[in-house]
């Protein structure tokens, strides 16, 4: 018989798994890595403006970063810097589809279809942004909003990790809705704040949770 602080194949998929958990968990981490360096690279920004050089300006600005800047008025940040393909946006965006990968693997047995979606949306955003140069960003937050609202129904993950996430992609999107090329908002610039800190928080708490299922933890142990 199975110990009960094992995660049974039925609640984390089939068996034989365990090298794609820990892969997606790698992916979720390093997504909350380019996170936190954009945030650090936000405060030394907006401590010393023009500080930032070599190598750390090179991932500090990732498309949320930008809009963050933009809404709370930091000279030099233009709207324009998020027309093109920057690679930092689609690095983090493939990390994040391998990230969703490994979820819909541990989450297909509460919801087959929805966290299958939320595996695409990062794909098809990373298409949608190739042929547009400006649109498709949004599709890691629209995922994370999806997979997040499957975790409540799942034993796989804590409520907890769910709803920060849930908060998190809301409050992202919302921010990206509300920004505007023409203005700058304390508000939208507020919001987007914290859904960063709490997304930011979320890879690395779903990467470490996705490294446990690779090993066969349950919900239960982890705690």
């Amino acid at each position: 018989m199975k110990p009960a602080n094992r995660v049974t194949d039925a609640e984390t998929g089939e068996s034989g798994w365990g090298w794609l958990y820990r892969a997606s968990g790698l992916a979720a981490l390093m997504v909350g890595m380019l996170f936190l360096l954009g945030m650090i690279g936000l405060a030394i920004t907006g401590l010393r403006p023009g500080a930032i050089y070599g190598w750390l300006a090179t991932v500090q600005d990732n498309w949320l970063a930008v809009l963050l800047k933009l809404n709370a008025g930091i000279d030099g940040v233009q709207f324009d810097q998020l027309h093109g393909l920057n690679l930092l946006d689609i690095a983090i965006m493939a990390l994040g589809a391998t990230t969703f990968v490994g979820l819909y693997a541990a989450l297909r047995q509460t919801s087959g279809i929805w966290p299958l979606i939320a595996a695409a949306m990062p794909v098809v955003g990373i298409a949608v942004l190739y042929a547009t140069r400006i649109a498709g960003r949004s599709g890691g937050m629209a995922a994370g909003l999806v997979i997040s609202c499957v975790m409540l129904r799942s034993n796989v993950f804590g409520k907890e990790i769910a709803l920060e996430g849930i908060v998190a992609s809301v409050l992202l999107l919302a921010g990206d809705v509300g920004t505007s090329a023409s203005s700058h908002s304390t508000v939208v610039a507020t919001t987007m704040g914290i859904g960063y800190v709490l997304f930011m928080v979320w890879f690395f708490l779903i990467g470490r949770r996705l490294f446990q299922l690779g090993q066969g933890v349950s919900e239960e142990e982890a705690r």
